[in-house]
């Protein structure tokens, strides 16, 4: 589970280098946008949950020019490297907010939007039945999120090395598809797919989670240093090798669509 109170901080200390990293996160998101382009006519408000530095913000206003675009997230950091995009400013509405308890009137959006945001919330039933909650009817909730299967290879190898939550653990399917029953939408629909991504090394994959932001947040988290010999029994569990070489890293994707009719 993750400790909400880090999740915000940490991804407030990496907006600034965000989306220099982020080619995963843009990529997962402009498919999300472009299935919304196909399903949607002219949305009256959008409401972008994790809209992290407002990278996606931007392009949703780009696509629906006349919308009211309505852009969360909990990091007050990421927040404020939003306000920088030129493209947002006077156009859209930025808050501060959590997704299990958006500050939101019921009723009040007809697209939901969240790129790998959810993975990041400890109770998915509640974001669900928020989602649904500020949804007009007919209203559009469109979301991706990382599945259980994400960083398999990297889990495995500290699991080699101690018992302690290294990696953060993310829901598997069944969790998703119970969250959305529980919130009682009419329809829904939950597709997956696997990207395997290449590294020249175990640290340099490491250093790129912390540049997101993504680095270990559980609440079983190690809380002391770790020594250069669990480090390099790590890297020799994943690579095969005492030396650090190039790496391959899976990433599970979960892609959403949910309605209210």
């Amino acid at each position: 589970m993750p400790d909400k109170r880090l999740v915000g901080a940490s991804f407030g200390r990496a907006a600034p280098r965000y989306d220099r990293v982020a080619e995963l996160q843009r990529s997962v998101g402009e498919a999300l946008l472009a299935d919304l382009r196909g399903r949607a006519g002219v949305p009256a408000t959008i409401v972008d949950v994790g809209a992290g530095t407002g990278f996606f913000a931007a392009c949703l206003l780009e696509v629906f020019p006349s919308t009211r675009l309505i852009a969360l997230d909990l990091a007050e950091g990421m927040l404020r490297q939003m306000r920088g995009r030129p493209n947002l400013a006077g156009r859209s509405w930025l808050v501060c907010g959590d997704a299990e308890s958006l500050p939101l009137a019921d009723q009040s959006a007809d697209v939901v939007f969240s790129n790998l945001a959810l993975q990041w919330c400890s109770d998915l039933p509640a974001v669900f039945a928020e989602f649904r909650r500020i949804l007009r009817p007919g209203g559009l909730a469109l979301f991706s999120s990382f599945g259980a299967q994400t960083l398999i290879e990297l889990r495995e190898a500290w699991r080699q090395v101690d018992d302690y939550s290294h990696v953060n653990a993310f829901c598997p399917r069944d969790k998703v598809d119970e969250a959305l029953q529980g919130a009682a939408f009419d329809e829904y629909a939950v597709r997956s797919s696997t990207v395997v991504l290449g590294y020249p090394g175990v640290e340099a994959l490491m250093r790129e989670l912390k540049d997101l932001g993504a680095h270990n947040v559980t609440l079983n988290r190690p809380r002391h240093l770790m020594g250069k010999g669990r480090l390099r029994k790590m890297i020799a569990a994943y690579g095969g090798s005492m030396s650090d070489g190039p790496i391959t890293a899976s990433f599970e994707i979960f892609y959403g669509c949910a309605k209210r009719r």
